[in-house]
């Protein structure tokens, strides 16, 4: 028997427990809550809706089966039970979703975001320029059918040409638009979302936004761009934003603010995710994103011999533990991680521990990370 002492969350940030007791793997009894909300706190396992990789391996440059096990596992290791594989702008995307769609069949995955190419060439960001192109409603559909369902979001600028019929298209299939890599105007973004929302027919989220304030014009008092309309749209419309929380690509005191902001019980408005290429757990040093080079130098990936940052290197775990660190209250991180993220692609968030469930989740301090999998302990981390 093992015994781990901890403030115990669901997905929507209910305290459920304060300790867990085990039994070779298996959850034997979840002790009740106590008044106090204290760590470590052990979450259910978390949900990255946007990621390229990890551990060496990147899913748009290495479509192998053993790259893919490797950038899911590495991310598993550290709580995070339920992986969106990501794919940056590319002339062919077919092998890629392909081997992505097979993996996915095989539970290593819970989907395909495509992160364009369909996005503005002002916003790129690390996006191959030669690879973005305007919508092409055929090829989208070719896509869509070679994903075999698991494509479940998209990120599309909002003021190319056809935006909203792409949309559509991706709601017929299961998917939902992620409005980002924009250069759009607040009118521009106004008239997606609301198109997007008629389209959806009460569809709660029928949208997300592709890492908020990244790739996109800064909140201006004169032009005030896509952040306002995506905010208000999360806050009161049924949107959910994503939030790159590692502190490189967002300032922490501004993720927190978000994070609080568009708190709620029930339809939270901002999900966390990693933006993680293949450097994510591992040293400083050369790696490649889409056929680009990138450089990983203090934990802060660039492509290389430029300022401009390529995607992230941490995990979700690590997120929560900076966060924690400065105050974001668990039950908010909670949401974060799990419900919010989950809305988005419409799944059901992680099972909290109960009796007679093998335990997968992750357990967190500032000092401490230790990750379950159906029973089976990864370790400290």
């Amino acid at each position: 028997m093992e015994k781990i002492n901890a403030t115990v969350l669901d997905a929507a940030g209910h305290i459920i427990g304060s300790s867990i007791t085990l039994e070779d793997g298996v959850v034997r009894n979840v002790a009740p809550p106590t008044e106090e909300l204290r760590g470590p706190y052990f979450f259910p396992g978390f949900v990255d809706i946007h990621c390229h990789g990890g551990g060496g391996a990147s899913f748009p440059d290495d479509n192998d089966r053993e790259s893919i096990e490797r950038a899911a596992r590495t991310h598993a290791h550290e709580g995070t039970t339920h992986l969106i594989a990501s794919l940056v702008s590319a002339l062919d995307p077919l092998p890629a979703i392909k081997a992505l769609a097979d993996a996915c069949d095989d539970g290593l995955l819970i989907g395909i975001h495509l992160e364009g190419p369909y996005v503005s060439h002002e916003k790129a960001g690390a996006q191959n320029p030669a690879a973005i192109r305007d919508i092409n409603l055929d090829e989208l559909a070719t896509w869509l059918e070679a994903g075999r369902g698991w494509i479940k979001t998209m990120t599309i600028a909002p003021e190319r040409e056809r935006s909203v019929e792409a949309a559509q298209l991706l709601l017929q299939h299961g998917a939902v638009p992620s409005w980002g890599h924009t250069a759009a105007s607040s009118r521009q973004t106004s008239e997606a979302v609301s198109a997007t929302s008629k389209i959806a027919g009460g569809l709660r989220p029928a949208q997300t936004a592709t890492h908020l304030f990244n790739a996109m014009p800064p909140l201006n008092h004169r032009f005030p761009g896509p952040v306002r309309e995506l905010m208000d749209a999360a806050k009161y419309g049924g949107l959910v934003v994503e939030i790159i929380g590692d502190g490189v690509h967002v300032a922490t005191e501004l993720v927190a603010d978000c994070l609080n902001y568009l708190d709620d019980p029930v339809e939270p408005g901002a999900a966390l995710v990693t933006d993680a290429l293949a450097c994510a757990a591992m040293p400083n040093g050369d790696y490649v994103l889409g056929g680009l080079a990138v450089t990983m130098v203090d934990g802060t990936a660039k492509l290389t011999g430029t300022d401009t940052i390529a995607g992230g290197a941490s995990t979700l775990a690590r997120q929560v533990i900076k966060l924690l660190d400065y105050g974001v209250d668990p039950r908010v991180l909670a949401r974060a991680t799990m419900l919010a993220p989950a809305r988005a692609i419409n799944i059901d968030p992680p099972a909290y521990p109960a009796p007679g469930r093998p335990l997968t989740g992750v357990l967190i301090d500032s000092a401490e990370l230790r990750a379950w999998r159906d029973g089976v302990e990864y370790g400290n981390v």
